[in-house]
């Protein structure tokens, strides 16, 4: 600095902030759009717990595990014969290291294959709860017992909580066809989470409370669904998507299901009508065999062919074999209408 060099006044205040501790900051080099964006508010990330889901996703996949509740209260109330209550309590997010921790050792863990998902969700609940069913399951009140929660399942009791354990997996199986058929079951049953490593402990996981009563008893079931299995279903929890494929719009799926299990196993009566005639009472009553009725359709008509009542396709008459028989070439409308069907190629 030169011996005669004055300073500013801009100077003399910056050393004078600087001497209190304070500094005036310098607007002056900030650019302007820079300057606009002081204050505003910063959201803190955390990094132990990213956001995997968007809001979006989040709310179709509260609406599958709302419908889930429901489920489960119905299959419960089932198997219990007596009324059950369920409803979902929370759907949080986490990794599971420390769903385990919420989970407890005093619970009952059941490992559900996502079939045909690749992966498995995790079922618990507390040995309170299941002591309770038992005792409704073995003629009791549905009542648990204190005593009871400090000794071993026995190999009985093992079998019917497995039961409990595919009633939960089987109410996954209607709400979940939003998004993908399942075909969900139980791999492995086992007492505390300790011995269930299906999952990484670091995997990011979304974790569905239920909150369920029954017999004046209120307990808890969770299911904890990782990431790895989500992800394959994601695209579909998005918007229009996700609306597209609830159960009132399902169509051909839950129409297969129906026709495939109701329909298809009952045998139904199938008639052909070659024409109609109308003739006077009087001489039906002297009809003698050789006399001849005519009909109203010409020999190359079409033979109707009814599926009991109904009327639902059209055929030509000819002979297989030593019997008669008949080739269907149209299908018949509500209205009546024939469709003919397309040609196919030999």
């Amino acid at each position: 600095m030169a011996e005669n060099a004055v300073l500013s006044q801009r100077e003399i205040d910056a050393l004078l902030h600087a001497d209190s501790g304070q500094r005036e900051p310098d607007t002056s080099r900030v650019p302007a759009f820079a300057r606009r964006e002081v204050g505003r508010r910063i959201k803190p990330y955390d990094f132990r717990h990213p956001e995997k889901l968007s809001k979006e996703q989040l709310r179709g996949l509260q609406i599958i595990q709302q419908g889930v509740a429901g489920s489960l209260a119905a299959a419960l109330s089932t198997r219990l014969r007596a009324p059950v209550d369920s409803r979902l309590s929370a759907l949080e997010r986490g990794i599971y290291e420390e769903y385990i921790s919420q989970v407890g050792s005093n619970s009952l863990v059941v490992m559900i294959d996502m079939n045909p998902l690749q992966g498995y969700a995790v079922a618990a609940f507390g040995l309170d709860v299941a002591f309770g069913i038992l005792d409704r399951l073995l003629g009791g009140k549905g009542k648990g017992h204190g005593k009871a929660l400090q000794r071993d399942l026995t190999d009985i009791e093992i079998a019917l909580v497995r039961h409990i354990g595919m009633d939960i997996a089987r109410s996954l199986v209607e709400p979940w066809s939003r998004v993908t058929e399942l075909t969900p079951d139980v791999t492995e049953l086992a007492v505390g989470p300790q011995v269930i490593h299906v999952v990484p402990a670091a995997e990011f996981v979304i974790t569905a409370w239920y909150e369920i009563r029954f017999a004046d008893q209120t307990g808890g079931i969770s299911l904890c669904f990782p990431l790895t299995v989500l992800e394959q279903i994601l695209p579909k929890l998005t918007g229009q998507s996700f609306f597209e494929q609830r159960p009132g719009r399902q169509g051909l799926g839950a129409q297969t299901r129906i026709v495939g299990d109701q329909l298809l196993p009952m045998n139904v009566l199938l008639r052909a009508r070659l024409g109609t005639a109308r003739v006077p009472a009087a001489d039906l009553a002297t009809l003698e065999p050789g006399n001849v009725i005519v009909l109203d359709a010409r020999a190359a008509d079409p033979v109707h062919v009814f599926v009991g009542n109904c009327e639902r396709f059209v055929a030509l008459p000819g002979i297989r074999g030593r019997r008669l028989g008949l080739q269907l070439s149209g299908l018949v409308d509500d209205d009546g209408w024939v469709k003919p069907f397309p040609e196919t190629q030999p």
